[in-house]
C-alpha cells in the first residue's frame, strides 16, 4: 500500500492513501487532491500518478519546479522512502510490499544484518563476514566457470573465455547459483567449499612461479609454456644478434634520393619594401578613384550644368538623395575593395600585381575579414594622422595599421 506523509518531521504531519489507478493532483489551488497552502507552490504543481506497478512524480512546468531527494526533476519514479519538496513543504513516500511473494528490497536507514557466527554486522549484498570470514550468503545468478588463464568469470554454458579466448577447464571450477538470496545462517564448516568456489583463481604465470596446478599437483617447468626469449638486438654476442636479425627483419632500406623523402619546407618570405608598397598603394588608389569616379559622374555632371540657385528652397530633393547615396555607397564600395581583397584573397590588385602579399605575424594568409576590416581602421587612422602611420613603413618597416591588425606585407607567394 502506497502512501504520503506531509511534513513528516513536524507535530501536524498527516497521512494520504494513493489508490490504485488514482491520479494525484498537488498544488495551491483549492480544486487540487492535494492542496498546499504556500506561495512557493504553483496552482497546479504537480501530479503522482501509477504506471504499472511504480508510481511516477510529474511536474506540471511549475515556477519553482519540484525537487526528490534534492535533485530538481521535471519526471521520476518514486522509490519507498524517496522524499518530495514542493516549495516549503516536504511529502515523504512510502509504500509496503503487502503482495505475498514480492520481494522487499530494505531502506538504506534500515539496520543492519548480524553475522550467524561472531555477530559483526554485514549489509545485504555481502557474501562473507568482514570479521570472520563466515559465508552469510550465497552468490546468485548464473552458474560460472573461472578462466585458468585470465581469472574471468565467465557465465556458463561457454567453452571459452569471453575475455582472453582460453579454453575452459573440463571441470569448470563452477560457481553454483544461489538457491535464495536471502542471508542464510551456515555454520563455518560448510561455508568453506563455496567460499573456496569464490575465490580468485590465479593466473597461469603465477602457478608456474609457485610449481602448483589447480589440481594440486606439481607444475611442468615454466619453459615448457613460456615462449623462448628474443634477444636483444644490442647485446653484444654476435651469434645473438644474427638470431635476433632472423627472428625480427628490419624493413628494406628507402633507396630513393634523399631530396625526393626530405619534406619541402616552404621558402621564408622577405619584407616587402617601402617603394614596392607605395607603387602598390598608388595603383590602388588609381583604381578606387577610377571607380568612384565612374559611380558619381551622373550626379557630378548634374551638379556642374545646373544653374546655381538663388535660395536653399529652390534645389529639388531628390538630387540631393541621389547624391547621398550615391556618394554613401561610393564609399562603402571603396572600403570593401580592401577588405575583400585583403581578407580573401590576401592581396589587393595593386600588391599582386607586384608579387606583394598581405599575411599575419604568424605567416597565415589570407588574413581574413575581422582583421582585413580592422586593418582598414588602421588605414584611416594612417590617413587622418596626415600620413604619419604610412611614413612609419618607411623608418619601422611596418605601419600604423599594420601594428593595429597584427599583420605585415611580404613578397613572394606561399609555396
Amino acid at each position: 500500500m502506497a502512501k504520503l506523509i506531509i511534513n513528516p518531521t513536524a507535530a501536524n504531519r498527516r497521512e494520504l492513501s494513493l489508490g490504485r489507478d488514482q491520479i494525484l493532483t498537488i498544488g495551491r489551488d483549492p480544486s487540487n487532491d492535494l492542496v498546499l497552502p504556500d506561495a512557493m507552490v504553483s496552482r497546479r504543481h504537480a501530479v503522482i500518478e501509477q504506471r504499472g506497478s511504480q508510481f511516477f512524480l510529474r511536474d506540471c512546468s511549475s515556477a519553482n519546479g519540484s525537487v526528490v531527494n534534492g535533485d530538481r526533476v521535471s519526471e521520476r519514479g518514486l522509490r519507498d522512502g524517496d522524499l518530495v519538496a514542493i516549495g516549503s513543504m516536504r511529502l515523504l513516500f512510502r509504500e509496503e510490499a503487502a503482495e505475498p511473494g514480492a520481494k522487499i528490497v530494505p531502506h538504506p536507514s534500515a539496520a543492519p544484518f548480524s553475522c550467524p557466527s561472531c555477530g559483526a554486522d554485514y549489509r545485504r549484498g555481502d557474501l562473507f563476514c568482514r570479521e570472520c570470514g563466515t559465508q552469510v550468503a550465497r552468490p546468485s545468478g548464473p552458474p560460472k566457470a573461472v578462466c585458468a588463464s585470465c581469472g574471468t568469470a565467465v557465465a556458463l554454458p561457454a567453452r571459452f573465455c569471453n575475455a582472453c579466448g582460453s579454453t575452459l577447464a573440463t571441470d569448470g571450477h563452477r560457481v553454483e547459483p544461489a538457491v535464495d538470496a536471502a542471508p542464510a545462517a551456515v555454520s563455518p564448516g560448510a561455508a568453506e567449499p563455496s567460499r573456496r568456489d569464490t575465490q580468485r583463481v590465479p593466473r597461469r604465470s603465477e602457478r608456474e612461479e609457485s610449481g602448483a596446478t589447480p589440481g594440486g599437483g606439481q607444475a611442468a617447468p615454466a619453459a615448457a609454456f613460456e615462449p623462448a626469449p628474443v634477444p636483444s638486438p644490442r647485446s653484444t654476442d654476435p651469434s645473438r644478434q644474427v638470431a635476433a636479425s632472423s627472428a625480427h627483419p628490419t624493413p628494406q632500406r628507402d633507396h630513393r634520393p634523399a631530396a625526393s623523402r626530405a619534406p619541402r619546407t616552404p621558402r621564408p618570405a622577405l619584407a616587402a619594401s617601402a617603394g614596392s608598397r607605395l607603387v602598390a598603394m598608388v595603383i590602388d588608389s588609381a583604381i578606387v578613384l577610377l571607380a568612384q569616379a565612374l559611380v558619381l559622374s551622373p550626379v557630378a555632371l548634374y551638379w556642374w550644368l545646373r544653374e546655381t540657385a538663388l535660395t536653399p528652397g529652390d534645389v529639388a530633393f531628390l538630387p540631393i538623395a541621389a547624391t547621398v547615396a550615391l556618394v554613401a555607397f561610393a564609399g562603402l564600395a571603396s572600403a570593401l575593395y580592401f577588405v575583400y581583397f585583403w581578407g580573401v584573397r590576401g592581396a589587393t590588385p595593386g600588391k599582386g600585381m607586384l608579387d606583394l602579399r598581405v599575411e599575419t605575424e604568424e605567416g597565415a594568409s589570407p588574413i581574413g575579414m575581422p582583421r582585413a576590416s580592422l586593418r582598414l581602421f588602421g588605414y584611416l587612422l594612417s590617413t587622418a594622422s596626415l600620413g604619419v602611420g604610412f611614413l612609419m613603413v618607411a623608418i619601422g618597416g611596418s605601419g600604423l595599421h599594420d601594428r593595429i591588425a597584427g599583420t605585415r606585407v611580404v613578397r613572394g607567394h606561399r609555396s
